[in-house]
């Protein structure tokens, strides 16, 4: 492994740990600014929750989560322990002693479990799951509150005072010279979360706000990049440039901009000196955040503004804004390739990475099933892409394609395709590659690297391709004909109607199953989103298969609001899902206003009593069988 990898690896370790935790931080960040004596409604009562939130609280998330990375739930608790022994032995904040107790629990809870695997007699695992937790905890709760709290307190009091040293000096705004760079090649959660809002909130911990939480957030000089593409660009660049720059400054996903950045590198120089200037202004009026602005937006930087000092962190993202836009528009007038001009013989965004990926596809879009949008974290680019791509298949007749994001190094092993950003190819190739157990060749032809998730060709030539091959595909594909032209379909108030119905599926897990019964509901406009994944939580709580072959997956009691009328979609399996130990080979996803999902349930219950109909539900692959069996009651 390079050092390259090496880096990008303890980068995405590190923002690991801190990232799920954002929520908390912002709770704490949120009490600190409004209830302090200094904040907008003070509340000495209130107030006393800050110092013990900060002290145990957040070291204490960020141990268990790291634990919880390396060793599974067991060493995310044996984390818990071990870190409250750096965090009561020293009066510091022990968020460095978290980052490092948290992952050295969970390898020796790991590594001991690896040993004994398949040597514990049988009625023995509870006691050896349970003493071996604790001992292993106990030694390193004590460990680290002789030896390790002290060490680690040294050293986070030397890194305070060399942040604090920088701020004496005005020389904290030369860190965009380092972080920016870091950014554009999607080290930004890792160098953000990982470094920064630690160090940060020690900082804030001693004077009440830090400037660090500035560093990587401020969305001002990536929105001046978008806003010069948007002004002097054309074709393609001045095209996506708007959408980009709402995501940008509203939103706080950076990320938009980096693909304009990694076009050009030499746009990088605008970034960095836009967010020296803006930190040069805050350092001036020293300004600085009570808690992590998560996601990077003008919202995010106004909530967690010191009270009466919200138009300083304004001021400051129009600086980046102004100082980024204005040294950009040379080098986007200069460049073909912002103009939409043809360069090197080919026009510009027709010989983008993916063409060939897709080439390679071409014929094989009648088995994707599953489309991962990946990126470094799994949050912010990679959700934005997965949502505007899923909107784009259901207006393409294309609902039955399971279309979702997650982290380059979470890539599930059933993803049909995986799109990313052009410098995570290779590595979500590989990952593909390990997951699945399928040689490299075959996991790079399934990956099609994007230069921009908002506008890119490939994307328009994979939405083209689906529709097609799903158009003269089997019976699972959605036909491309309305219901009413289809002899025994019901209009759009049909409980259920043709394009809610998906024959001959190849087997997947039942999660991926439910999800994709969850955004069929979704696509029909009988539920609005997010019910997906409350169908998802439903399962985990209570297992929806019915027996003989049925699940019935629905949402949760609190999704109920969710719904926006009657209706299920069926998704037929002939060679079965695995729930449990059981196998569903029909599943039907509900959504019932009110108290109706029962009736349809009793309904349902009803026409799959007589066995025989039920296993010709499971095989056959005539779609108006399945429609005219389930599917004739209408809504009232």
């Amino acid at each position: 492994m390079s050092a390259k990898e090496n880096i990008q690896r303890f980068g995405r370790a590190l923002s690991a740990m801190v990232m799920p935790n954002i929520g908390a931080f912002i709770a704490w960040g949120l009490i600190t600014a409004i209830f302090i004596q200094n904040g907008w409604w003070p509340n000495e009562h209130i107030a006393k929750m800050v110092a013990p939130m900060l002290k145990y609280l957040l070291p204490t998330l960020i141990a268990f989560t790291a634990g919880k990375n390396v060793g599974g739930y067991r060493g995310g608790v044996a984390a818990t322990v071990a870190a409250m022994g750096v965090i009561i032995g020293t009066d510091t904040p022990m968020f460095l002693g978290a980052m490092i107790m948290g992952p050295l629990a969970g390898w020796c809870i790991k590594k001991f479990d690896s040993l004994v695997k398949g040597k514990v007699g049988a009625g023995f695992e509870m006691l050896v799951d349970n003493f071996s937790l604790g001992i292993i905890a106990m030694i390193l709760a004590i460990t680290g509150y002789l030896l390790i709290g002290n060490v680690v307190s040294g050293i986070t009091n030397a890194l305070s005072s060399g942040v604090n040293w920088m701020l004496r000096h005005g020389l904290n705004p030369l860190l965009a010279l380092l972080v920016d760079p870091a950014k554009v090649l999607f080290l930004n959660n890792a160098v953000n979360h990982g470094i920064m809002t630690p160090l940060g909130i020690q900082q804030a911990a001693d004077i009440g706000h830090s400037m660090l939480f500035l560093v990587d957030p401020n969305p001002g000089p990536g929105l001046g990049i978008i806003l010069a593409c948007w002004v002097f660009g054309k074709g393609m660049t001045k095209q996506s440039a708007p959408g980009a720059a709402v995501i940008q400054l509203f939103g706080g996903i950076h990320e938009i901009y980096f693909p304009y950045v990694l076009a050009r590198p030499v746009l990088l120089l605008p970034v960095m000196l836009g967010n020296v200037c803006a930190l040069s202004f805050f350092t001036l009026t020293d300004f600085g955040l009570v808690a992590p602005a998560s996601p990077g937006s003008l919202i995010s930087i106004i909530l967690m503004s010191p009270r009466g000092r919200m138009l300083i962190g304004i001021m400051g993202v129009i600086i980046g804004t102004a100082i980024s836009f204005l040294l950009s528009i040379p080098i986007i007038k200069s460049r073909p390739d912002f103009q939409g001009e043809v360069e090197g013989g080919q026009p510009t965004g027709q010989s983008l990475p993916g063409s060939s990926v897709l080439t390679a596809n071409s014929g094989n879009t009648q088995g994707i099933h599953k489309i991962i949008f990946a990126c470094d974290a799994g949050m912010g680019s990679s959700a934005l892409g997965a949502t505007r791509f899923k909107a784009r298949l259901m207006k393409a007749g294309l609902a039955d394609i399971l279309c979702s994001n997650a982290a380059v190094d979470e890539i599930p092993a059933d993803a049909d395709l995986v799109i990313c950003q052009q410098t995570l190819a290779e590595r979500s190739a590989s990952v593909l590659a390990s997951r699945a157990g399928i040689p490299p060749e075959k996991a790079a032809a399934q990956v099609i690297p994007l230069v921009n998730f908002l506008s890119d060709p490939a994307l328009d030539a994979l939405i083209g391709q689906l529709q097609e091959s799903h158009s003269s595909g089997p019976a699972s594909a959605v036909p491309a004909e309305t219901p009413a032209e289809k002899p025994g379909s019901y209009d759009g108030n049909a409980i259920l109607r043709a394009e809610d119905i998906c024959l001959g599926l190849p087997s997947e897990s039942k999660e991926s199953a439910i999800l994709r019964a969850g955004h069929m509901l979704e696509a029909s406009g009988r539920v609005g989103y997010g019910y997906a994944e409350a169908m998802l939580e439903r399962e985990k709580a209570v297992s929806t298969y019915m027996g003989m072959g049925i699940a019935i997956p629905h949402g949760t009691s609190q999704a109920k609001e969710k719904i926006l009328k009657n209706g299920i979609v069926v998704l037929q399996y002939p060679d079965g899902v695995d729930f449990g130990e059981e196998k569903a080979n029909l599943v039907i996803g509900i959504a019932g206003e009110g108290d109706d999902h029962l009736d349809i349930l009793a309904r349902l219950s009803e026409t799959l009593g007589d066995e025989e109909v039920l296993q010709k539900l499971f095989s056959t692959d005539d779609r108006n069988y399945v429609l005219e069996t389930l599917g004739g009651h209408k809504e009232n």
